[in-house]
């Protein structure tokens, strides 16, 4: 099963990627305890590789990804695909992928799409209501630090 939501912020690409990577800390997503960045590579096609590991708790629950993102700066593209490496005893079926693309359709507007998919059936239900949440928080975050990005301007 899939899930799949899309979105188009009124920023250029470029501020939206900056809000992106300014996403965490907030309290909005105070589960989200630990990201850092352990590989980086600029590639011979003029994009650049990055990958970050971020570690996920909210009370018992727990879960260790890895996020493999793609900056491709000549098309004004960023993809990301997201993999569980490791999740809490309490789930030990949890899985899932997750992918993200910021593209930009414009000078003034970047399209966001978001996929969840190959996740194990007994979390449909749970899946889904939390999902849009996320969703929406999200963009909220993003669209908070690229007006704070403007503003700064």
């Amino acid at each position: 099963m899939q899930i799949q939501s899309e979105y188009t912020f009124n920023f250029d690409w470029e501020t939206v990627v900056k809000g992106f990577w300014r996403k965490y800390p907030c309290k909005e997503f105070d589960f989200i305890k630990f990201n850092q960045v352990v590989d980086m590579m600029l590639n011979d096609n003029n994009t650049m590789s990055i990958k970050r590991i971020v570690y996920a708790r909210k009370f018992m629950v727990w879960c260790l990804t890895l996020e493999e993102i793609t900056f491709d700066i000549e098309n004004r593209s960023m993809q990301m695909q997201t993999k569980l490496l490791k999740a809490c005893k309490y789930y030990p079926n949890l899985s899932g992928d997750e992918s993200i693309i910021y593209k930009a359709i414009d000078d003034q507007k970047t399209h966001y799409s978001k996929l969840l998919s190959n996740f194990h059936q007994t979390f449909v239900t749970k899946l889904l209501s939390q999902f849009n949440s996320s969703f929406k928080k999200g963009i909220e975050v993003v669209e908070a630090r690229c007006r704070e990005l403007q503003n700064n301007q």
